[in-house]
């Protein structure tokens, strides 16, 4: 355990190396280097998992201090590190996830003139997501925070030529901005308010007779909830993760699967203990998740670019593990951050596959007979929908209805409904993607570019994972299941333990499982049929109803929403500030300046004439000037 701080300087190391070498390595040096050393980082933290495992709760939280940052009157800030059941997991899902996408990118982005550069950048992704998880103070974490949304917008930008992508890197930076500026707001006031930004220091202060009102952390809790919900891509700070798609899919699976929107929810985990001390600020974190769960949910119905449907589904499942939190069931979110970095890694690497077949298409209604040309590709993104539909026994089922039964039983059957309702549309959404891509009469007769078996072992592990993982959602029916066991010493004493007062309460969590998995079931089977076996009749339906369709496919009209709310008065303020403040006003003091010193040059320079007569005259005229004054002030 002393030598965490390897799990971080792994990566780094395996980035540096590659920068030394970006001109001279070949493809193969490059991707053996990025993607050696997160193998290597994964290997150990196996090691470091297992050690874990083998020792009781009370001795599974561990720290390491490397050296003292910096010190400030009291507050003092280390570089520090937190390895406990929460961070050991999250650690787990990055580099799991994280090597397999490594493995796939080497396949995926061969002979892209970038490829050097790219896995320079997807190992600094890693680098500082484990920056962020592992860091045992806010501050530490926030560098990790920040070193992510850079990486995110350099690999969302990554294909700068494009226009299209470079505006969408910086569209996801701008928006991140405006989340991180509440997260620094929320660290200074718990500066200001606790002295420290050390988690377990502050979970000691929080547990003990600290004087400070609900009202205070409340305002830190809501703080860093903007900040959460901007790096989560929660409504309404959502609409850059849409646009994220325009950097290779392989990234997309990173960002949206193993590291940057899991940020969010991660850190909302950690401040558990100030949720828990200002209780008004849960139900407002489940509101927010619910709205961006069913929001998400119906514009991901109406997208027809494979990447994007997966895209509002991304925004879509945080909002459950939002809702998670809500309910004050953290162990219940990180369990459905785990199912869903595994399917969803596994559902972006399949599209991607499928894009890299077809020749760069992403338009669902150009694809479909695709399960009998790619048949390994086509079963294993079945068993990723189906484990995003929540179909039992797959991960997704026992994650999403835990969250489902923690809805119902903290605020009761309608907030249920609609989140039922969502889980709902997402089942048929499903169904959509499947039939349309995959089922039915293939639309193009042009030879695939099949995928490579580097590319098509990721997606076998993967679908492997979302078949087995749901084991550690067992017991079902009991207070604690595998997953929460081991993540208990990190929640002690926040934890919300659901009411399970006897047979009734046993009896109604497994009605409404039952409802729940009954009718995704029904839903995805009836929906894949429909859209495989209908697709001139869905187009025309679509084309029947096209003000209703545009305004799910454009998210709500979001974008042209902040585009005349703030995106346009912005730029007129900047284009007013550019004429009057600029040119007119600063340029107008710099010319004038300048005029007048010019002015007074050119009438000092008509004295110099040249002629000598003009010079005589001036010195005449010069001494009768100074006679006179002399002569004036001897009479004064």
């Amino acid at each position: 355990m002393q030598l965490i701080f390897l799990l971080i300087a792994l990566p780094l190391l395996g980035a540096l190396i590659n920068t030394a070498g970006i001109k001279h390595f070949r493809e193969k040096i490059t991707a053996t280097v990025a993607c050696g050393f997160v193998g290597i980082s994964l290997l150990y933290a196996l090691v470091l998992f297992y050690r874990m495992l083998s020792l009781p709760p009370a001795q599974q939280i561990y720290t390491s201090s490397l050296y003292q940052w910096f010190a400030a009157d009291a507050l003092q800030v280390n570089v520090g590190f937190l390895l406990d059941p929460l961070s050991m997991v999250m650690v787990l899902v990055i580099l799991f996830i994280g090597f397999l996408i490594h493995i796939y990118s080497a396949g995926y982005m061969k002979g892209d003139p970038g490829f050097n550069r790219y896995f320079i950048y997807l190992n600094l992704f890693i680098f500082f997501m484990l920056i962020l998880v592992l860091a045992d103070n806010l501050l530490l974490a926030f560098v990790g925070w920040e070193g992510v949304g850079l990486c995110s917008y350099l690999l969302i930008g990554f294909w700068h030529e494009k226009k299209s992508a470079a505006d969408a890197g910086r569209k996801a930076f701008i928006v991140n901005r405006i989340g991180d500026a509440g997260f620094i707001l929320g660290i200074l006031l718990i500066i200001v308010t606790f002295g420290t930004v050390n988690y377990l220091e502050l979970k000691s202060l929080l547990a003990g007779q600290h004087g400070v009102t609900v009202g205070v952390i409340g305002t830190i809790s809501i703080l860093l909830l903007i900040g959460a919900m901007g790096k989560s891509a929660q409504f309404p700070l959502h609409v850059w993760l849409p646009d994220a798609m325009e950097g290779p899919t392989p990234v997309s699976a990173l960002i949206h699967a193993a590291t940057m929107v899991n940020a969010g929810v991660y850190l909302l985990c950690r401040i558990s203990p100030f949720l828990q001390q200002a209780p008004f600020v849960l139900p407002i974190i489940a509101a927010v998740g619910l709205t961006t769960a069913v929001y998400a949910a119906l514009c991901a119905f109406q997208q027809k670019d494979i990447k994007r449907v997966l895209a509002y589904s991304t925004i879509s499942q945080i909002g459950f593990m939002f809702v998670a939190v809500g309910c004050g069931i953290y162990m219940a979110g990180i369990f459905h951050l785990t199912a869903h970095g595994i399917f969803k890694g596994l559902l972006f690497l399949g599209a991607g596959a499928v894009i890299h077949a077809l020749h760069g298409e992403q338009d669902m209604n150009k694809m479909g007979g695709l399960n009998f040309r790619l048949p390994v590709v086509s079963k294993t993104f079945l068993i990723g929908l189906l484990a995003l539909g929540g179909i039992f026994p797959l991960s997704g089922f026992f994650s999403k209805d835990a969250i489902l039964w923690g809805i119902f039983d903290t605020y009761g059957s309608l907030p249920w409904l609609i989140g039922f309702g969502g889980a709902l549309v997402t089942a048929i959404y499903c169904g959509k993607l499947y039939g349309l891509a995959f089922s039915g009469e293939s639309t193009s007769s042009e030879k695939l570019h099949l995928p490579g078996r580097i590319m098509t072992y990721p997606l076998i592990i993967l679908a492997f994972c979302a078949v087995f993982l749901g084991i550690l959602g067992l017991p079902l029916l009991t207070k604690m299941t595998y997953f929460a066991d081991f993540l208990q010493p990190s929640f002690a004493g926040v934890e919300n333990i659901l009411e399970e007062a006897g047979f009734t309460a046993h009896m109604q969590e497994l009605i409404l499982m039952l409802i729940a998995g009954i009718s995704v079931i029904l839903v995805i089977r009836r929906s894949a049929l429909l859209f495989a076996r209908n697709r001139a009749e869905t187009v025309s339906r679509e084309q029947a109803h096209p003000q209703a369709v545009a305004f799910l496919a454009n998210g709500f009209w979001m974008d042209k929403l902040y585009d005349i709310i703030f995106v346009r008065p912005f730029a007129f303020l900047c284009r007013w500030c550019a004429v009057f403040i600029d040119q007119k006003l600063v340029d107008g003091i710099v010319n004038g300046l300048g005029n007048v010193s010019l002015s007074a040059g050119l009438s000092v320079a008509k004295l110099q004439t040249g002629y000598l007569r003009s010079y005589a005259g001036s010195i005449v005229l010069g001494i009768f000037i100074f006679t006179g004054i002399v002569i004036w002030f001897l009479k004064g």
